[in-house]
């Protein structure tokens, strides 16, 4: 089996963690899915190209960094924080104009202007005037309570002709969805540009002197794209972890029986997908044998390929792929192996767990 294997450096790295906050802990080796985007964007790819991966490597150290982190918050607060507008409203990122800051923690009012430092006054005359724009169609609301109210009448009035009810049912139905067609135009919509956004002193945990081998494999013409491009890889985790890329061939994949004690080789810890030790118990080990133990290292569940779905407010949400894997050094495998494959180029041996 042809598979690209890619061998790149990089001095420090944060392959965060989704679920923690106050310190950004990252994984000790990037997961699929920052792997699998840093290679669509190498290759200038707008849509999903299907591959699949082995990733092992080794970190020299770990440390800490203390960085300040833009936060948005779950809703527009007009009393606090920093109020922005999005230049790209479908996602929140660092594309914004600010357009004024609140001076105290609580008390201020963007609206009324009350003790906020203005920095952009046509934005903020846009977000007051959204303001007055939303009053004005609440007051417009009441009145299409009115008929709803009085269509509840006519219903309950079994004097009422069936015509008549008819008739006036489609015209509230008619004004209502108008007025709700006129709010999403010239208020839901405008106004979900805006953000309040806030800045907090965070830490972030940096792997130092890391060292990555990657073995990629699909399609004949989505590899030749990664070897045509490889050159454009230029970062794996955020945008400042840069990458030295260090090998980028062809190589072929071994199968079938398999020899491979990580101690006599690299000693890199490896991404073993847990699928793989159902399918090859009798011939993967964790452990020396004789050690008593059977099982070593830490799981994990990582990211591959996802789905876009459409969800509530106009946004458009994830759903990822995620799959268990065990991270670990003490990988011995000796015997007939299915999904684990072996990579040979001279005294250098790899072995390939691809998911």
């Amino acid at each position: 089996m042809k598979a690209i294997r890619l061998r790149i450096k990089q001095s420090s790295a944060n392959y965060r963690r989704e679920e923690t906050v106050k310190c950004r802990m990252t994984y000790p080796l990037p997961p699929y899915s920052t792997v699998i985007g840093a290679i669509h964007k190498a290759c200038g790819y707008t849509s999903y190209h299907p591959m699949r991966l082995s990733i092992q490597g080794q970190y020299g150290s770990i440390k800490n960094r203390l960085f300040k982190e833009d936060c948005f918050l779950n809703s527009l607060q007009d009393d606090r924080g920093i109020l922005v507008k999005l230049k790209n409203p479908d996602m929140l990122s660092s594309a914004y104009q600010i357009v004024a800051a609140a001076q105290k923690s609580q008390g201020n009012s963007f609206e009324k202007g009350i003790t906020i430092n203005v920095l952009n006054q046509d934005l903020l005359d846009e977000y007051r005037f959204l303001n007055r724009t939303k009053r004005r169609i609440d007051k417009h609301k009441k009145l299409v309570k009115l008929y709803k109210d009085k269509l509840k009448e006519m219903k309950n009035n079994p004097e009422t002709p069936e015509d008549e009810l008819k008739a006036f049912a489609q015209r509230v139905k008619s004004i209502d969805k108008a007025y709700k067609r006129y709010e999403d135009e010239k208020y839901t919509k405008p106004k979900s540009h805006f953000k309040t956004l806030t800045k907090a002193p965070k830490w972030c945990e940096l792997l130092c002197d890391v060292e990555l081998v990657i073995h990629i494999v699909s399609d004949e013409k989505t590899m030749q794209d990664i070897l045509d491009n490889c050159f454009n890889l230029t970062a794996i985790g955020r945008g400042e972890d840069f990458v030295q890329l260090e090998e980028c061939v062809e190589t072929e994949l071994i199968g079938g029986d398999i020899s491979y004690f990580n101690d006599d080789f690299a000693n890199y810890a490896f991404y073993f997908p847990l699928e793989l030790f159902d399918k090859n118990k009798d011939a993967v080990m964790f452990a020396p044998q004789g050690s008593g133990l059977s099982l070593g290292g830490t799981k994990y569940l990582l990211k591959k390929e996802y789905e876009t779905v459409q969800i509530s407010g106009g946004y458009r949400k994830r759903i990822f792929n995620k799959v268990p894997v065990l991270y670990t050094k003490q990988l011995n495998i000796d015997g007939h192996c299915e999904g684990i494959f072996l990579d040979a180029d001279g005294e250098k041996k790899y072995a390939v767990c691809l998911v």
